[in-house]
């Protein structure tokens, strides 16, 4: 326990808790770098076995995901679909066992995303994300998109028809 006097007020941090959540923040800047890289390899490394993937974005049936096995198979067809997309994250911030952030990724879909067949259009997309971590490894995720504007950017899905009024 380290204590530090702020405005007159004695603090306490738990240093163990804050070296923890920083240890947190850079494995997640790590394993999204790594998946950025190509190097599905160390992405896998920092996932637990006993993973579980929550996501409403996603359809039916993927919408949580328990284990990795197709969580690691979604996410190489991702990376086949959009090979050399870039992806930044920002406001992240870390309490406990969680951290949370926002990580956008830019690319081009050069080949087919699921029944969705190849377009070669650009993309940008915004993943709000919260993680769990046990011991070094992510054990649990939680992310939203616009899967309407990811679509429609991919001419996946056509715009609304008709004016306005």
């Amino acid at each position: 326990m380290l204590t530090m006097a702020v405005g007159g007020h004695a603090l306490a941090a738990d240093v163990s808790t804050e070296a923890t959540e920083q240890r947190n923040m850079e494995i997640i800047r790590q394993t999204h770098a790594s998946l950025a890289e190509g190097d599905f390899e160390a992405f896998k490394s920092a996932i637990s076995p006993n993973y579980t993937r929550h996501c409403q974005a996603m359809p039916p049936g993927l919408q949580e995901l328990h284990g990795t096995e197709e969580f690691f198979s979604f996410i190489e067809e991702f990376m086949k679909a959009a090979p050399g997309y870039t992806d930044s994250l920002s406001n992240m911030i870390a309490e406990g066992d969680r951290v949370a952030y926002i990580s956008t990724m830019s690319g081009t879909q050069t080949g087919p995303m699921g029944a969705f067949p190849p377009t070669g259009k650009d993309f940008t997309l915004v993943n709000i994300i919260m993680q769990r971590l046990e011991d070094g490894k992510v054990v649990e995720t939680w992310v939203s998109w616009d899967n309407v504007s990811f679509l429609s950017q991919l001419g996946h899905m056509p715009g609304p028809k008709g004016g306005t009024d």
